[in-house]
């Protein structure tokens, strides 16, 4: 291959290029190739200017003025290359789609534009909906809580009400809706216990009582008992259906008065000892029984299976010489039956 066709395949190639990536001058980088195309038309250029020296001497001076300009300017700027590869170019790129559009795609839909505006306004109404409906329920939620607690507090509230006439109030107080003194010692404890009651032990209750003698905590007890065993018995008595209280536990009687629970002192209630079911007598009973049928274990089967203890022994005349336990005591018991004589013809034990 000669250099001219060498040069013709280069020139086709970098056409290429340039038509699918674009020209490297666009993307900031010098082109070699045509800076030594253009040396050696210079070249040719000054061979055919000494021909012609003679009638082109002005127009030469005025080219070799302006490329020395032209080089002293390429050296002054030595600024980095900067790249922009978002550029417009000769190369499209495809656009991402959306799983979404890639969906409709796959179904034969073209998305419109009346689609998506379809799509957009419902989202929006959506979004509007849902957070109407969040504020709804955030101010629902705070009015069950708040009415949560008057109902669990209106006990303490009712107790610790005011009984003079209100002079004692000022202009700062008058308005004070917060309970103050023992009420509000007993609200915070209510819903210290509230709280305690769902995250730690003893169902919100403290984990010790207050300290106390033994003999005193126990007559405590004894009265609390007695008094709600009366309080209930009145009610009765009065046609008064009471609140249920759980097994074991005392009916809170004064409740929300003083500024501390006697449930503090004595606790929530006397543990009442489990009673077992009589399940009746196990004299012969074998194994255990279970909805698949009765279980018996191995233990049980050797018991039951175990070899007779008196088996090969012999009874108690045979042991002990005779033959038999009956007749005279020298034939039975004596010496002639054992084997050796005795003094007397009595037979007798050594």
């Amino acid at each position: 291959m000669s250099d001219d066709e060498y040069v013709k395949a280069m020139e086709i190639q970098r056409r290429n290029f340039e038509a699918q990536f674009g020209s490297l001058e666009d993307m900031g980088f010098e082109d070699k190739s045509r800076v030594d195309a253009e040396d050696e038309s210079v070249g040719e250029d000054s061979e055919e200017g000494e021909r012609e020296a003679a009638w082109e001497n002005d127009s030469d001076n005025v080219s070799e003025g302006e490329f020395a300009s032209e080089l002293s300017a390429s050296e002054e700027e030595s600024t980095p290359v900067v790249v922009k590869f978002s550029e417009a170019s000769s190369f499209d790129f495809q656009p991402v789609m959306s799983k979404k559009d890639e969906k409709l795609a796959r179904m034969g839909k073209i998305p419109s534009l009346e689609m998506a505006r379809v799509k957009a306004e419902y989202l929006a109404q959506k979004q509007a909906k849902f957070r109407t409906q969040t504020k709804e329920e955030l101010d629902n939620v705070e009015k069950d809580v708040a009415l949560q607690r008057l109902l669990s507090e209106s006990h303490i509230l009712a107790n610790s009400a005011p009984q003079y006439s209100g002079a004692e109030l000022t202009m700062q107080t008058i308005d004070y809706e917060m309970p103050i003194g023992k009420a509000r010692k007993r609200t915070l404890d209510s819903r210290l216990q509230t709280v305690a009651a769902s995250n730690g032990k003893n169902e919100g209750g403290p984990s010790k009582l207050e300290k106390m003698p033994m003999h005193m905590r126990k007559g405590m007890v004894t009265s609390q008992i007695r008094k709600i065993e009366k309080y209930e018995q009145e009610a009765k008595d009065g046609g008064i259906i009471l609140s249920r209280v759980k097994k074991g536990e005392f009916r809170d009687l004064k409740r929300g008065i003083g500024s501390t629970s006697v449930t503090d002192r004595i606790g929530k209630g006397v543990k009442k000892p489990q009673k077992l079911r009589d399940r009746g007598l196990k004299i012969h009973s074998v194994g255990r029984s279970t909805r698949n049928g009765i279980v018996i274990s191995k233990e049980e089967i050797a018991k039951y299976n175990a070899p007779d203890r008196s088996k090969g022994k012999s009874g108690r005349g045979g042991s002990r010489g005779g033959s038999s336990r009956g007749g005279g005591r020298g034939s039975s018991r004596g010496g002639a039956s054992r084997g050796f004589p005795t003094p007397g013809g009595r037979g007798g034990r050594r």
